[in-house]
Order: C-alpha cells, then sequence, then structure tokens
C-alpha cells in the first residue's frame, strides 16, 4: 500500500528548501543535545566551546541538506513512477 500525499500533489523547490530548513534545525538541536548528555557522562560538566558549536553546526548542515535532497530526489521519482503508470482497477 503506498501512501498518497494529499496536500502536496507536486513536489516543489521551496519544498525542498522548508525540508532542508527542518532537517538542519532538527539535527542541530539533536547533536547538539548529545553533546551535551555525552560530556555530562564523561566530564561530569558540560564544557561547549566556539570550536564546538561550529562543528554542530556543520555537521548538522551536512546532515539536514543530504537527507531533504534525498527525500525530495525520491519524493521527485515516486511523482514521475505515478504520471507514467496507468491507474488501477479497484475490483
Amino acid at each position: 500500500m503506498m501512501l498518497i500525499n494529499k496536500k502536496h500533489k507536486n513536489i516543489t523547490l521551496r519544498l525542498l528548501f522548508l525540508s532542508i530548513v527542518y532537517l538542519v534545525f532538527c539535527c542541530f538541536i539533536f547533536f547538539f543535545m548529545a553533546s551535551v548528555v555525552i560530556d555530562l557522562i564523561f566530564d561530569s560538566k558540560v564544557n561547549l566551546t566556539r570550536e564546538e558549536i561550529i562543528d554542530i553546526i556543520v555537521v548538522s548542515s551536512i546532515a539536514g541538506t543530504t537527507g531533504g535532497l534525498g527525500s525530495w530526489i525520491f519524493a521527485k521519482i515516486d511523482e514521475r513512477k505515478a504520471r507514467k503508470s496507468p491507474p488501477s482497477d479497484s475490483e
């Protein structure tokens, strides 16, 4: 059973940009929290330097861009396949 996106019929560049921004933000929050938890477990204190925050921003940008672009490409492939295949009978 394939899920059908009824809200957005076509996949646009705006949707790509929004998904990349969303994923970068979510990855930043996750990696920041993971860094804090790891510091607390191993050092019993939180030590966030400027370099560490820059590293988190870079890794979040890479992960968010890759995830957003990958999901957008697969959505475009599915959209193209849906246009090519004839509708099936529901019998």
